[in-house]
């Protein structure tokens, strides 16, 4: 929650639950890509191929340098506004 709160500090999201969506429309798209089409997450749980999930308990490091420069190559700005707006866009 300290690493969302400070996602949401520097201006990467609005909030929390904004952090979040985008973590799972990211983490929908790269098993969707993957596996060769939509609802392919829900098949690779289903079928067992997704070992484990992250707990409550469970932490993962993010670079926040790193992943600015990632959205700036990805969607050529690193302003929040631009890339939301860009994001919200893609259909």
């Amino acid at each position: 929650m300290k690493e969302l709160d400070r996602l949401v500090a520097a201006g990467y999201f609005k909030s929390r639950s904004e952090a979040v969506a985008e973590g799972i429309r990211r983490l929908l798209l790269a098993y969707s890509g993957a596996a060769g089409g939509a609802g392919s997450l829900v098949r690779l749980y289903v079928e067992g191929a997704l070992k484990r999930d992250l707990g409550p308990g469970d932490t993962f490091e993010i670079n926040v340098e790193e992943a600015r420069r990632r959205i700036l190559k990805f969607f050529g700005t690193d302003s929040v506004n631009e890339v939301l707006r860009k994001t919200r866009t893609r259909v």
